[in-house]
């Protein structure tokens, strides 16, 4: 009774933010169309949509990173002039982007404090600055190294780190995009615990996630956005996931997830053997021409060093028996991978595997300006008869490949990173099937978006190329794989086929 109580107080009280018609187009795409929006002291509000929605436009004119065409913004009643980012952090918002925002030089302490170090004298004062970083830390629960540089640090040390920052300056409105994109299940609990007493001191919380789950267990409210409209908006507990999900995607997507089938067995293309791949040891490892297979392990555990390995970035230290994609050795480079027939869509994907500033068409075209080239010089015409033709058939939403990739949601830059290599494989001269490796490749993508690009995984294999795949969702694995290599205590295990398969015997395998 006393949740419904102060339920139906918050109902009435003046929202803490409210948003109110808010339009923003770019290059004469309209991606939000008139948003309506109120969030609610001691609230947790989530807000999802298909990649394309708006959402990350609406949170961008939220927290002064970007100005809207139409439409106002107050808090607690009061109308707010967002003009800069500086504006919305003394109204009270703070935000965590998706992707993961600390300086690698500098350490865990130095980024938590980043912008709002202690000063005397018109200099920082360290000893003041490690001290508030702890108490920051202390009170979020963590247990890091403050005095460790963020580039020594794991992904998902990275993102509390993110959202640490975001909390020093006790704002009344926080943002959270993607928050446990990166984090462990552990490490995912922590911060919901931790966010759940934020929220009984009267915090309000935006959150944005692609995870049903997690909206349905934490959040109060859930706002739908589709094609720059509001869809819905109402109490989590009056909803069902099935019905957001259609929201989001227009269709009913339940039976479009592809269920990897059972395929003839191959020559093996990629063999490791007796091998040690920075701090991994890997027994043996092999993949079969048409094959999809798994890596799976724990936050951290090496897996991203097997696919870097192979895609001719090895960790420090890799040694042992290779043959990749049919030719003996670790690729020496990433352009003695390619020559292979190898590629790599990495994770973290504005950092490993696009170029921010660059357009559509010049992401795309990155892999392959050599193979466009005739006499050493680009032919104009037919890059940009590829680019338009790969935003056609991924169906990648763009204003037009002149657009800005920064301007893109995330899923239809991951949709340019695909792209990319397609391009490459299309005009490579190697009669070879390709080795494609996707390392956490549906990352921050919504159900929609997965859907279609498990297809376009579907379609490669048919076509003969092998597939290796890591993915912090292990039922993705499960749907996806012929078979799963496990890591635990530092060495690649036995694998699993889709005979033993299970997220039971999965997290089992890698604990």
């Amino acid at each position: 009774m006393g949740d419904n109580l102060m339920m139906e107080n918050a109902a009435i009280a003046v929202p803490r933010l409210s948003v109110r018609g808010i339009e923003k187009g770019y290059h004469g795409n309209l991606v939000l169309r008139g948003i309506d929006l109120d969030l609610h002291a001691g609230e947790m509000l989530a807000l999802v949509g298909a990649n394309g929605a708006g959402k990350s436009t609406l949170v961008k004119i939220i927290c002064g990173a970007q100005s809207s065409d139409a439409g106002s913004i107050e808090i607690d009643g009061n109308l707010a002039n967002l003009r800069e980012i500086s504006d919305a952090q003394a109204a009270g918002i703070a935000v965590a982007h998706q992707q993961v925002a600390v300086i690698p030089s500098l350490t865990a302490a130095e980024n938590i404090m980043l912008g709002r170090e202690p000063l005397g004298g018109g200099l920082i004062r360290p000893r003041a600055l490690r001290a508030e970083a702890e108490r920051v830390m202390r009170r979020f629960g963590v247990d890091l190294d403050l005095d460790t540089e963020s580039g020594d640090l794991g992904l998902g040390e990275n993102k509390i780190l993110d959202i640490l920052k975001a909390l020093v300056g006790n704002p009344a409105i926080l943002i959270l995009d993607e928050p446990t994109a990166s984090l462990t299940l552990n490490e995912s609990k922590r911060l919901f615990s931790f966010l759940k007493d934020l929220k009984e001191k009267g915090l309000s919380i935006l959150f944005i996630s692609h995870h049903m789950n997690e909206i349905f267990e934490h959040c109060d409210r859930v706002v739908v956005l589709k094609d720059g409209l509001k869809v819905h908006d109402g109490a989590v507990a009056d909803t069902t996931v099935r019905e957001v999900v259609q929201w989001m995607v227009g269709r009913d997507v339940d039976g479009q997830v592809h269920v990897s089938s059972a395929r003839a067995q191959q020559d093996v293309t990629t063999r490791i053997r007796n091998a040690q791949i920075g701090a991994l040891h890997v027994p043996e490892f092999d993949v079969q021409a048409g094959e999809v297979v798994g890596v799976a392990g724990v936050l951290g555990a090496g897996q991203t060093g097997v696919l870097e390995a192979l895609a001719g970035a090895p960790p420090r230290g890799t040694r042992g028996e290779f043959l990749v994609n049919g030719t003996l050795g670790c690729p020496r480079s990433v352009a003695d991978a390619t020559a292979r027939g190898v590629y790599l869509v990495a994770d973290e994907r504005l950092r490993k595997a696009l170029f921010p500033g660059l357009t559509v068409e010049e992401n795309l075209m990155t892999g392959a300006l050599a193979q466009s080239s005739r006499h050493g010089f680009m032919q104009h015409s037919l890059i940009r008869d590829l680019a338009t033709d790969t935003v056609r058939r991924l169906g990648i939403k763009c204003s037009g490949i002149a657009q800005d990739i920064l301007q893109l949601s995330g899923g239809n830059q991951q949709k340019v990173a695909f792209g990319r290599w397609l391009i490459r494989m299309a005009r490579s001269l190697d009669a070879r099937p390709p080795l494609l490796l996707l390392d956490n490749p549906t990352e921050g993508v919504d159900v929609g978006a997965k859907a279609e690009i498990y297809m376009l995984i579907e379609q490669l294999v048919q076509n003969g190329a092998s597939v290796v795949i890591t993915s912090a969702e292990f039922g993705e694995m499960l749907k996806l794989c012929d078979r799963i290599y496990c890591i635990a205590d530092r060495r690649v295990g036995r694998y699993l086929t889709r005979e033993e398969f299970s997220e039971a015997r999965l997290l089992l395998e890698v604990n």
